[in-house]
């Protein structure tokens, strides 16, 4: 079992170099660093504790990392490493999961598919939704929960307070709605699955003492959440709107996230022609000749092996694969129709991803059950099974470390966060104006809240100002030692920008001076630093490179 959790660990460890500190990702800083931003807090002791970072995501993962930063200062290690292990933690309780259900060669069938995934292996180590935490609160709740129904059929012993384990489970279900409320999408296929599978032993197990006990449990673990919503009106339940209108692409989206290459135009920069990497080192020169040996992969085999696992119920009706397909496949079912229902989710890998470990587990389940029937031929038919299986799951990730080794990380994961980081330190400037996405949260990490950082996003994404806008406008122009950050025109995340803030510049009497312009390690210009000057003492200068 030490072994799939230590597959996950390098593999996570190996990839972490090459992209940038994406905004997202290091989000749980603004709590921890100027410029602070937060929905909610409560003094305690005369100490400000932050609750919720927006009205959905509470600050759970900021106060981990506001500990661990005191003894490890940001970087993309101090980042990373955290939420790979919460990855190979959520692996070791799969593996878990399954003996206590399945024994264990379902158990080593689920935890090894699962080490080896692409997309649980890229959304963990690069934890922009964030997942690491939702997946190991889920997984570690789903264990206890498993463990009080065992130990409230024993007598003597464990089963005189079986509470214990209901309550822990359930106080892992509020932490996770705590640190992101979509946690309920899952919570909810969880809860449907029970009732519809196993109805007669819920009935058996819950009494009334046993519901209230969960619910308080519940309810202390997500008390920073009811808290927020108490004071604020319930602005959690207000912000989610929902359409059936993008159902089937959504549906047809799950696809690409299941066999592994929802990420390669996002976290992966395509090639352009237009620039060369430099010179790999060993490791890298291997990935790269691994990828041209395989043909560049771009997709696994988990799409075809959740279906065959699911049309084998013909055949393992009376094993116990059943109840745990059937179960896995109501839970992802409910799940993602709450999340495709909304708007603003289920289009994208990290929503997606929470789905995760299910696909898994039917296919750990069916080919566990199916060894079994094969009876001698069993074990090489499953070993196999599962050396294909994985091997497609090792070259997918292998192409899309390949990728960032050729042509590095997506526009949002570009290494040059670290030369801007680094340029921006050097200057004495007294404020630091970024006027795109993607720029605020990675350098307000990577400087520890010492750079004078202000937004001018929303003056850039209109193409008209009020009177306020127009004075805020104004007041940042006339700053003395002002430095403006943005996106060069290939790299930039809201459109135009740059153009829109220049002509409100213009238009206001200023002119733009460019101070520098940033690469990424490929030598595409990405970061372009600049200033603004009254029109009449305005003078074009060349930009330098940094």
């Amino acid at each position: 079992m030490a072994l799939f959790c230590l597959f996950f660990v390098i593999g996570g460890l190996v990839l972490v170099p090459y992209p940038g500190l994406q905004n997202d990702e290091v989000l749980f800083g603004s709590v921890i660093y100027e410029p602070r931003h937060l929905d909610d807090s409560v003094q305690v002791f005369k100490r400000k504790i932050p609750l919720m970072l927006m009205n959905y995501l509470g600050t759970l993962k900021s106060l981990f990392y506001a500990g661990l930063f005191k003894i490890w200062p940001p970087s993309p290690w101090s980042v990373r490493l955290p939420v790979i292990l919460a990855g190979a933690a959520t692996v070791w309780l799969f593996f878990l999961l399954l003996r206590d259900t399945l024994g264990y060669r379902a158990a080593v069938v689920g935890a090894v598919l699962l080490a080896t995934d692409t997309t649980f292996l890229l959304t963990t180590t690069f934890d922009w939704g964030p997942v690491a935490l939702q997946h190991l609160l889920l997984l570690g709740g789903v264990v206890l929960l498993v463990r009080f129904r065992r130990a409230a059929d024993v007598a003597g012993g464990a089963a005189r307070h079986p509470e214990r384990l209901l309550a822990g489970a359930f106080f892992l279900f509020g932490l996770g709605l705590w640190d992101k409320v979509i946690f309920a999408w899952m919570l909810g296929g969880l809860g449907v699955a029970l009732i519809v599978v196993f109805p007669r032993e819920l009935s058996r197990l819950f009494t009334l003492r046993r519901l209230a006990t969960a619910f308080v449990a519940l309810g202390v673990g997500a008390a920073p959440l009811i808290v927020y919503n108490f004071r604020h009106h319930g602005p959690t339940f207000r912000s989610a709107r929902y359409s059936a209108e993008h159902l089937m692409p959504k549906a047809e989206f799950f696809r690409s996230v299941l066999n592994g290459s929802s990420l390669f135009e996002y976290l992966v920069h395509e090639d352009t022609g237009r620039f060369r990497p430099q010179p790999p080192e060993a490791l890298e020169r291997a990935s790269l000749a691994l990828s041209e040996a395989a043909g560049r992969p771009r997709t696994n085999l988990m799409v075809p092996a959740v279906l065959i696992s699911v049309a084998l119920l013909v055949w393992l009706w009376t094993t116990p694969a059943r109840p745990a397909i059937v179960f896995s496949a109501v839970a992802m079912l409910v799940a993602w129709i709450q999340m495709a229902l909304i708007r603003e989710a289920g289009g994208s890998a990290h929503h997606l991803v929470l789905l995760w470990p299910f696909p898994h587990l039917v296919i750990a389940a069916a080919l566990a059950a199916g060894s079994h029937r094969l009876r001698r031929a069993g074990i090489p038919v499953l070993a196999a099974l599962l050396a294909v299986l994985c091997a497609a799951n090792v070259l997918v990730s292998n192409e899309h470390l390949a990728g960032l080794i050729r042509h590095g990380g997506g526009p949002v994961w570009t290494d040059a966060i670290y030369p801007l980081s680094a340029e921006l330190e050097k200057r004495p400037a007294q404020r630091v104006i970024v006027i795109d996405w993607g720029i605020v949260d990675a350098l307000r990490v990577l400087n520890r809240g010492r750079l004078p950082l202000y937004q001018a996003m929303d003056l850039a994404s209109t193409g008209s100002l009020d009177s306020g806008q127009q004075q805020t406008l104004k007041w940042m122009l006339t700053l003395a030692g002002g430095v403006f950050v943005g996106h060069t025109p290939d790299s930039e995340a809201i459109e135009r920008a740059r153009a829109r803030f220049r002509a409100h510049a213009e238009r206001a009497g200023f002119r733009e001076k460019v101070l520098g312009v940033v690469h990424d390690r490929h030598g595409r210009p990405v970061f372009e630093l600049f200033c603004y000057q009254p029109a009449e003492r305005a003078t074009s200068v060349p930009g330098r490179s940094s």
